[in-house]
């Protein structure tokens, strides 16, 4: 089962955008959801992470959300926790133990890798078919889920509220794009 601190999250990941007023406008969109987490992932390298940072900083300050980095150069950064991306598990990692750690995983040994680290949790995706890629289905995804009970095992993947399997998922399009800027 998963751990009741996630057991109603809704885990928001920021989408793409390029003009700080977009970021701000899709911010909003959030707000629709009771218990949620935000996600702050950007892979341009041609943004100015810093000004991004006190945007969503602030904002996240304002309304009580917590923020988790997916970033280049994360822990550098100041914020509530941290973002993994598979290709980072083989790393050593060193975060002070009240800071939230999470991956993204898409099998079991790299879920093993993920608690390995110590993960408060793992989005393991994609779950459903969506664009080119090969899904693990909800059936593969309720037995991972299960076999690492002690951990949240959070769906990714063409998920969102109407076909979410379990209350915490986590998404970009169902919430990004609920608004086109």
């Amino acid at each position: 089962m998963i751990k009741n601190r996630w057991s109603k999250t809704i885990f928001l990941i920021t989408g793409k955008f390029k003009k700080i007023t977009t970021l701000k406008k899709k911010l909003k969109n959030s707000l629709f959801y009771k218990h949620k987490v935000l996600v702050l992932r950007i892979k341009s390298p041609d943004l100015d992470i810093n000004e991004i940072l006190s945007v969503v900083r602030k904002f996240c300050k304002k309304n009580n959300i917590p923020l988790i980095l997916n970033i280049p150069d994360k822990l550098n950064y100041k914020a509530d926790g941290y973002h993994l991306q598979a290709s980072e598990l083989n790393k050593k990692i060193s975060i002070s133990p009240n800071k939230i750690l999470g991956a993204s995983c898409h099998n079991r040994e790299e879920i093993l890798l993920a608690k390995e680290l110590g993960c408060n949790y793992v989005f393991l995706s994609p779950i459903i078919k969506k664009y080119n890629s090969d899904p693990i289905g909800w059936n593969n995804f309720f037995k991972l889920r299960d076999e690492f009970s002690e951990m949240a095992v959070i769906p990714l993947g063409g998920v969102n509220e109407k076909n979410a399997m379990q209350e915490s998922f986590a998404g970009i399009s169902h919430w990004w794009d609920l608004q086109n800027f």
